[in-house]
Protein backbone atom coordinates (compact mmCIF):
# COMPACT_ATOMS: atom_id res chain seq x y z
CA UNK A 1 0.00 0.00 0.00
CA UNK A 2 2.92 2.19 0.98
CA UNK A 3 4.72 1.64 -2.15
CA UNK A 4 1.66 2.29 -4.00
CA UNK A 5 0.92 5.53 -2.47
CA UNK A 6 4.74 6.57 -3.08
CA UNK A 7 4.72 5.48 -6.86
CA UNK A 8 1.19 7.55 -7.55
CA UNK A 9 2.76 10.77 -5.59
CA UNK A 10 6.30 10.48 -7.69
CA UNK A 11 4.28 10.08 -10.93
CA UNK A 12 2.03 12.77 -10.24
CA UNK A 13 2.78 15.65 -12.88
CA UNK A 14 3.40 18.78 -11.21
CA UNK A 15 1.06 20.51 -13.50
CA UNK A 16 3.29 23.84 -13.60
CA UNK A 17 5.20 23.24 -16.19
CA UNK A 18 5.67 25.19 -19.47
CA UNK A 19 5.40 23.87 -23.07
CA UNK A 20 9.11 24.26 -23.33
CA UNK A 21 9.31 22.88 -19.79
CA UNK A 22 7.31 19.76 -20.65
CA UNK A 23 9.10 19.30 -23.74
CA UNK A 24 12.72 18.84 -22.47
CA UNK A 25 10.79 16.19 -19.82
CA UNK A 26 9.78 14.48 -22.79
CA UNK A 27 13.03 14.38 -24.30
CA UNK A 28 14.85 13.80 -21.30
CA UNK A 29 12.22 10.64 -20.53
CA UNK A 30 13.00 9.40 -24.48
CA UNK A 31 17.10 9.70 -24.02
CA UNK A 32 17.70 8.13 -20.43
CA UNK A 33 17.48 4.28 -19.74
CA UNK A 34 15.66 3.46 -16.52
CA UNK A 35 18.75 2.10 -14.41
CA UNK A 36 16.87 -1.05 -12.86
CA UNK A 37 17.31 -3.24 -15.92
CA UNK A 38 18.62 -0.79 -18.86
CA UNK A 39 16.16 -2.00 -21.03
CA UNK A 40 13.35 0.56 -22.02
CA UNK A 41 13.15 4.21 -21.30
CA UNK A 42 12.04 6.43 -18.58
CA UNK A 43 9.03 7.59 -20.43
CA UNK A 44 8.16 3.76 -20.79
CA UNK A 45 9.36 1.55 -18.12
CA UNK A 46 6.99 1.01 -15.10
CA UNK A 47 9.15 0.73 -12.29
CA UNK A 48 9.65 2.34 -9.18
CA UNK A 49 13.35 3.73 -10.16
CA UNK A 50 11.77 4.82 -13.50
CA UNK A 51 9.04 6.66 -12.06
CA UNK A 52 11.13 8.35 -9.39
CA UNK A 53 13.31 9.60 -11.88
CA UNK A 54 10.87 10.21 -14.30
CA UNK A 55 9.52 13.15 -11.36
CA UNK A 56 13.49 14.18 -10.45
CA UNK A 57 13.60 15.16 -14.16
CA UNK A 58 10.53 16.85 -13.92
CA UNK A 59 11.56 19.03 -10.91
CA UNK A 60 15.31 19.89 -12.31
CA UNK A 61 12.90 20.70 -15.58
CA UNK A 62 11.29 22.73 -13.03
CA UNK A 63 14.02 24.81 -12.23
CA UNK A 64 15.20 25.57 -15.04
CA UNK A 65 17.81 23.40 -16.19
CA UNK A 66 18.19 22.49 -19.83
CA UNK A 67 17.80 18.80 -21.63
CA UNK A 68 21.62 18.48 -21.64
CA UNK A 69 22.37 19.56 -18.14
CA UNK A 70 20.05 16.85 -17.13
CA UNK A 71 21.38 14.47 -19.35
CA UNK A 72 24.73 15.03 -18.17
CA UNK A 73 23.46 14.59 -14.30
CA UNK A 74 22.63 11.40 -15.13
CA UNK A 75 25.62 10.53 -16.79
CA UNK A 76 27.67 11.58 -14.52
CA UNK A 77 25.53 9.22 -12.02
CA UNK A 78 25.26 6.43 -14.08
CA UNK A 79 27.72 6.57 -16.79
CA UNK A 80 27.05 6.25 -20.28
CA UNK A 81 25.15 3.08 -20.37
CA UNK A 82 21.60 5.20 -18.78
CA UNK A 83 21.76 6.45 -22.65
CA UNK A 84 19.31 4.77 -25.14
CA UNK A 85 21.61 6.05 -27.82
CA UNK A 86 25.07 6.50 -26.73
CA UNK A 87 26.79 9.66 -27.72
CA UNK A 88 30.07 10.73 -30.55
CA UNK A 89 31.59 7.29 -32.20
CA UNK A 90 29.87 4.60 -30.59
CA UNK A 91 26.46 6.14 -31.40
CA UNK A 92 27.22 6.36 -34.96
CA UNK A 93 28.65 2.30 -34.95
CA UNK A 94 25.67 1.36 -33.80
CA UNK A 95 23.68 2.80 -36.22
CA UNK A 96 25.98 2.39 -39.01
CA UNK A 97 27.21 -1.19 -38.53
CA UNK A 98 24.19 -2.91 -38.80
CA UNK A 99 23.94 -1.32 -42.31
CA UNK A 100 27.69 -2.58 -43.12
CA UNK A 101 26.88 -6.03 -42.00
CA UNK A 102 23.29 -6.20 -44.42
CA UNK A 103 25.54 -4.74 -47.34
CA UNK A 104 28.62 -6.94 -47.25
CA UNK A 105 26.37 -9.84 -46.14
CA UNK A 106 24.05 -8.99 -49.55
CA UNK A 107 26.81 -8.33 -52.01
CA UNK A 108 28.37 -11.66 -50.21
CA UNK A 109 25.14 -13.66 -51.05
CA UNK A 110 24.83 -11.98 -54.73
CA UNK A 111 28.01 -12.45 -55.97
CA UNK A 112 27.57 -16.72 -54.34
CA UNK A 113 24.29 -16.94 -56.23
CA UNK A 114 25.66 -15.55 -58.97
CA UNK A 115 29.17 -17.91 -59.01
CA UNK A 116 26.34 -21.02 -58.63
CA UNK A 117 24.11 -19.63 -61.86
CA UNK A 118 26.91 -19.43 -63.59
CA UNK A 119 28.40 -22.97 -62.52
CA UNK A 120 25.52 -24.74 -63.49
CA UNK A 121 23.83 -22.82 -65.74
CA UNK A 122 26.55 -23.30 -68.50
CA UNK A 123 28.56 -26.17 -69.28
CA UNK A 124 32.18 -25.48 -70.45
CA UNK A 125 32.54 -25.61 -74.20
CA UNK A 126 34.98 -28.70 -73.66
CA UNK A 127 31.82 -30.37 -72.49
CA UNK A 128 29.67 -29.41 -75.34
CA UNK A 129 32.56 -30.92 -77.02
CA UNK A 130 32.37 -34.04 -75.92
CA UNK A 131 28.36 -34.46 -75.63
CA UNK A 132 28.20 -33.99 -79.10
CA UNK A 133 31.13 -36.40 -80.12
CA UNK A 134 28.67 -38.35 -77.93
CA UNK A 135 25.82 -38.45 -79.50
CA UNK A 136 27.42 -38.50 -83.24
CA UNK A 137 28.78 -41.94 -82.32
CA UNK A 138 25.18 -43.21 -80.80
CA UNK A 139 23.53 -41.87 -84.03
CA UNK A 140 26.32 -43.88 -86.19
CA UNK A 141 25.92 -47.13 -84.31
CA UNK A 142 21.69 -46.60 -84.80
CA UNK A 143 22.25 -46.09 -88.41
CA UNK A 144 24.77 -48.99 -88.75
CA UNK A 145 22.47 -51.70 -86.92
CA UNK A 146 19.49 -50.58 -88.75
CA UNK A 147 21.61 -50.78 -92.83
CA UNK A 148 22.98 -54.70 -91.11
CA UNK A 149 19.34 -55.16 -90.53
CA UNK A 150 18.01 -54.23 -94.12
CA UNK A 151 20.71 -56.30 -95.49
Amino acid sequence: MATTLALIFLTASTGSLTAAQQEIVKQADQRLLAPCCYSQAVGEHMSAEAAQMRQEIEDMAASGESEAAIIAHYKAQYGERVLVVPDGGTGRVLFILPLAALILHSTIFLWALRQMVRAGGRPSARADQEELERLRREFSEVIDRELRDMA
